[in-house]
């Protein structure tokens, strides 16, 4: 059940102004304004916890887990693994953020701690920017859902949880594949893994559609070698592929949430909702209101 109980809890760098809080049988779940100060973060949570900031798009500091060397940028989907310290660099002012934070418990907490059972270097930095487009799509109807809570709230809460946590496991366990480990079916293609870390980067990008050089840059190779194995592995161009996932992430959202154009539009990357909504209209046949008229669930 949604309670709003606007309480304020003081952490280390910053206060937690508590609006709206929920609890199923495997998570607690909160909606939060975070009141940063002037100074570093600091933190250790006792359960796995997932974040999904809500606004604004950066943070002003980055941070790192375990005291590790390297301060890294927030993303919008962080994951702090039970027991293990985070710390962030010193705010240069004030700021606040909104999020939905997930601490898992029962057995959801148990199966991704028996799951993740260790955390590399590599596998920490990654956890405060999680580019995964499928966790990003349940966090939108999560925080939904928590707001707006409606008939059964409670069971489509729980299923989707447990899909965002196998997917958070899912997310860090292919990263720990090497490509040597990985079958390969086509010489100098990419590897699945390589594959799913770029459609995951695609659905997650907010800030315009994604470059080859940032696609390469998060597959660790230069842009000419990504292009020329990229078009072997798909057949495609990336421009085609690029504009194949968002359609497909734009249908989800119109027949599976109610969002706005325009928040669909930010969403996906586009500038405008004018944009698209053309772009759209040109491909699938319909403007985005009427393809939702029609497949609305």
């Amino acid at each position: 059940m949604l309670k709003q109980n606007f309480t304020d809890v003081a952490r280390q760098g910053y206060i937690e102004r508590i609006f709206a809080k929920t609890q199923t049988s495997n998570a607690t779940i909160r909606v939060v304004d975070n009141l940063v100060q002037k100074g570093p973060i600091q933190g250790c949570d006792d359960r796995n916890t997932l974040r999904w900031r809500m606004a604004p798009n950066r943070f002003g500091a980055p941070g790192r887990l375990d005291g590790q060397s390297e301060f890294v940028p927030f993303g919008r989907i962080m994951f702090f693994p039970a027991n293990i310290p985070y710390q962030t660099r010193k705010f240069g002012q004030a700021e606040q953020n909104r999020m939905v934070i997930f601490t898992f418990e029962n057995e959801l907490d148990n199966m991704m701690s028996s799951l993740l059972d260790s955390w590399s270097a590599k596998h920490l930095n990654r956890c405060l920017d999680i580019r995964c487009g499928r966790i990003d799509v349940s966090m939108n109807r999560l925080s939904h859902e928590i707001m707006h809570p409606g008939f059964a709230s409670e069971i489509l809460l729980e299923g989707v949880l447990t899909s965002v946590a196998v997917d958070v496991v899912r997310y860090f366990k292919d990263e720990g594949l090497a490509d040597e480990d990985l079958p390969k079916t086509r010489a100098r293609g990419l590897s699945p893994v390589h594959m799913k870390i770029i459609t995951d980067f695609i659905m997650s990008a907010r800030e315009g559609c994604p470059t080859a050089a940032q696609l390469a840059a998060v597959c660790g190779m230069n842009p000419s070698s990504f292009r020329q194995r990229f078009k072997q592995t798909t057949g495609k161009s990336l421009h085609a592929y690029v504009e194949e996932v968002r359609l497909n992430r734009a249908k989800a959202f119109l027949t599976d949430s109610e969002l706005s154009m325009k928040e669909i539009a930010y969403e996906l990357g586009f500038t405008h909702q004018a944009t698209f909504s053309s772009s759209f209209r040109r491909v699938v046949g319909l403007s985005p209101s009427e393809y939702r008229l029609a497949h609305w669930n």
